[in-house]
């Protein structure tokens, strides 16, 4: 395993998702765009936090969880952001990208749950 969080894919991805929402940030426009924007960066700022979180309560059933955590709040994230194309927030295009990294990141912090609850068994 990891040295440390910070060496985890899971946690660098989540980072990059926070840097992705923070930059699209000023293309949401129109009614409401302030407090999409706001639950979309409290989401995405959730993955990394709950990923270093669970790794600094070792490899037992808590990383599980908080893993758990992260990836529903990466999915959170790609709501918030096809929601806000739908209703003409956010350009399709800049919305395509965020989905994309939502959903890899998403993937990475099962896959990393997998490994720790197959570590687990052993």
């Amino acid at each position: 395993m990891a040295a440390d969080f910070i060496d985890l894919l899971a946690w660098q991805e989540g980072v990059a998702l926070v840097r992705d929402v923070v930059r699209t940030a000023p293309q949401v426009r129109g009614a409401g765009a302030e407090d999409v924007v706001d639950q979309m960066l409290r989401a995405a700022e959730s993955v990394p936090a709950n990923v270093a979180e669970g790794y600094g309560r070792g490899m037992g059933p808590d990383f599980a969880r908080f893993l758990r955590v992260a990836a529903a709040s990466a999915a959170e994230v790609e709501s918030h952001v096809r929601v806000a194309e739908a209703s003409g927030r956010l350009n399709a295009e800049v919305a395509l990208g965020l989905v994309a990294r939502a959903r890899r990141v998403r993937a990475l912090v099962v896959g990393l749950r997998r490994s720790v609850r197959a570590r687990r068994a052993e």
